[in-house]
């Protein structure tokens, strides 16, 4: 193989989308549909109540990741910090996956976080007190930790037995791999196009996702091209993959809100959708497992 048989070496920045307009339009649309969440709960029109604030909260978390990602590939840094926002781009497909299971089933599902979560607080405070309740610089802790976590187990009707042994609680809330390919006798937990949807981003990218994350040889790839970067073929454009794969399980995200909570359909969002369902083969693909015809069968704003 001679130098003109490989491929052209670009040095160009190839970025597909304005990033910075749909930026700012996803923001205006996360806070519209933060606020109306709220409220909405409030005067009791979306139920059940604990379900839809834990897809508030998610869409806080979410909206929080996508601002961290945006962050660490800032052009004002020294160096954009690509393996940092991967992994947050990896968190913001796992809220995705919690939404998309949660409100496929809301009644049934949120009793499942809830459980699984006290669980979680029982399994921390039974080994902090057995390895530090004779320990007195322990002890105001120990206590505020015992009377919360009382109160919680209390008021979600939990067995007060979890306390000493917290594997009475089975619950488990499934990873997305478990999600889509189910775990023994269980089936998926999301079905139909949602599966769709979410199968194909996790084949596209979790794995990548995933060793970035554990700091396998992924991880220092990505690191070593920060570092050197006259190593790297088109220059920005893994930046601009990481911000556009991000914005796109973010609109993923607010248009299953959208559409589980009876909303119509926010016109900055159908701005994005509009850049974004062109950007690439893959956000074409996921426009029409789902968004398309479930944004076409939404109210009128």
């Amino acid at each position: 193989m001679t130098e003109s048989d490989l491929p052209i070496w670009r040095h160009e920045p190839t970025i597909k989308i304005p990033h910075t307009v749909l930026n700012d339009a996803a923001n205006v649309v996360g806070d519209y549909y933060k606020e109306h969440l709220r409220r909405d709960v409030a005067d009791g029109r979306l139920r059940p109540g604990d379900g839809w604030l834990f897809v508030r909260g998610l869409l806080i978390s979410a909206m929080q990741t996508y601002a961290g990602i945006c962050l660490l590939l800032s052009k004002k840094r020294p160096k954009p910090l690509m393996l940092q926002a991967s992994v947050l781009g990896r968190l913001l497909f796992e809220i995705l996956t919690t939404v998309m299971a949660l409100v496929e089933d809301l009644n049934g599902r949120t009793p499942i976080l809830v459980r699984e979560y006290v669980k979680m607080l029982a399994v921390t405070y039974k080994r902090y007190a057995d390895r530090y309740s004779d320990d007195p610089t322990w002890a105001d802790y120990l206590t505020v930790f015992r009377t919360r976590l009382d109160d919680l187990v209390k008021s979600t009707g939990i067995p007060p037995e979890i306390m000493t042994n917290p594997k009475i609680v089975l619950d488990e809330w499934p990873t997305p791999g478990r999600m889509l390919k189910g775990s023994g006798e269980k089936p998926p937990f999301v079905s139909g196009s949602r599966h769709a949807v979410l199968k194909t981003l996790y084949e596209s990218h979790y794995a990548s996702l995933s060793a970035q994350a554990h700091a396998r040889m992924a991880a220092i790839s990505m690191a070593m091209l920060v570092d050197h970067p006259e190593e790297r073929w088109n220059p920005g454009q893994d930046e601009s993959n990481i911000v556009t794969t991000a914005l796109l399980c973010l609109c993923c995200l607010l248009t299953e809100i959208e559409a589980a909570g009876g909303y119509g359909h926010h016109p900055k969002l159908a701005e994005v959708w509009t850049y974004l369902r062109s950007a690439d083969g893959e956000t074409q693909d996921i426009w029409a497992l789902r968004y398309e015809q479930l944004v076409a069968d939404l109210p009128s704003p």
